[in-house]
């Protein structure tokens, strides 16, 4: 089981791994180590539609190696008809779960996931944790059989919920990659990501670097700019909340920063810039000499084209009044911002709004883009 100093490298090299610094694999000897187990698994999951568990990507890591092996295994022929898969629906954020509880006495004696799979692989008193962000899409990070004698003891479960804030974090950046199409993309491509935002930090906070995306947002100052090479908010109270991100990003003395995100507001209209600050821990320099320190993230919800509201009409069955408020919010407007592009009062707005929900059967402005999105074949 770990020490301090083995929880300090992983947790940096999380933060190494969730921006591809490094590929997760090499993270595996370190976090089995480090928590005493004889193997880990990320899945990544949300709540269909139908109630069902959809897994949009998953990855079981045995000893020192990834086992894509094993996960096919898994979804092929367990996966189906494992009774604990349905009690894992809704797992909380930071709820860690012992394997066994999620089946019935019985089923420990009939059911083949449990017998099969995970007593070979040794992963049968094995534990779940959620990793869940505010927005939603959980991360549900397993654990296999402890290699302590006498099994799980408090201290492992002190390491787990210990790892929990940086495995929010990972979950968190990898979101916004996915969603800007920068997944498995260098520090050094992110650059020319053209739908995300990207500024350098060196190690004081000042700025280094920024792309086009990030550069437009600053000298439009609608929210953010460039305030004498320091990175500032127009807002006085969301100014000293991102000081104080910057901050915890950048401890002194080289020591291991921590990440965090916060919204920044803008003209009445849009919708707030999503900001996320991911401490970078380098030895070597950038082309001035400076020490890279941190990288800051730029979301902009209203970044992405907008749909076509003919097309949203034509296939989703809105009205063409609907199609425009729907367009408008999945294209990043606030209720407010919707109205004056309709130009209507924003009760009735928000009252198109309630149908556009009701007749696609959904609740959030999140499930709403990912509609939307379904209808652009470029998606």
């Amino acid at each position: 089981m770990g020490s301090r100093d083995q929880f300090d490298v992983v947790v940096e090299n999380l933060y190494r791994a969730a921006v591809a610094d490094i590929p997760w694999e090499s993270l595996c000897p370190l976090i089995n180590a480090l928590i005493g187990t004889v193997a880990h698994g990320l899945t990544y999951a949300e709540v269909g539609s139908n109630g069902e568990l959809v897994i949009s990507q998953a990855g079981f890591y045995l000893g020192e190696e990834s086992r894509p092996d094993v996960e096919r295994s898994y979804f092929r022929d367990y996966f189906p008809r494992d009774e604990a898969i349905p009690r894992l629906y809704g797992l909380d954020d930071g709820e860690l779960v012992h394997k066994p509880d999620l089946y019935s006495d019985r089923e420990k004696k009939t059911s083949t996931a449990y017998n099969e799979f995970h007593c070979t692989l040794r992963t049968q008193n094995g534990l779940f944790l959620g990793v869940a962000p505010p927005e939603g899409n959980t991360m549900i990070f397993s654990v296999g059989n402890s290699t302590e004698r006498e099994g799980w003891g408090n201290e492992q479960i002190e390491i787990l919920q210990g790892l929990l804030p940086h495995l929010r974090r990972f979950h968190r950046v990898r979101r916004v990659l996915a969603a800007t199409e920068a997944l498995g993309t260098s520090l050094v491509a992110l650059l020319d990501n053209k739908r995300l935002g990207l500024i350098q930090l060196d190690r004081s906070g000042r700025i280094l670097e920024a792309n086009d995306r990030a550069s437009d947002i600053l000298l439009k100052r609608d929210g953010l700019r460039d305030q004498g090479g320091v990175l500032a908010a127009a807002n006085r109270d969301e100014h000293t909340e991102l000081q104080r991100l910057l901050a915890r990003a950048l401890p002194p003395h080289s020591h291991q920063g921590t990440g965090g995100s916060m919204k920044i507001s803008r003209t009445e209209d849009r919708v707030p810039l999503v900001v996320e600050v991911h401490p970078v821990r380098r030895t070597g320099a950038v082309a001035d000499g400076s020490q890279l320190g941190a990288l800051v993230f730029i979301v902009d919800p209203a970044a992405r084209p907008p749909a076509d509201p003919d097309l949203v009409t034509r296939f989703l069955g809105l009205t063409p009044t609907e199609s425009r408020v729907a367009v408008a919010i999945a294209g990043g407007r606030t209720v407010a911002g919707a109205a004056q592009v309709l130009g209507c009062a924003e009760g009735t707005a928000r009252a198109h709004l309630r149908q556009v929900y009701r007749k696609l059967g959904i609740r959030k402005q999140t499930e709403l883009v990912q509609t939307l999105r379904s209808l652009d074949p470029m998606a």
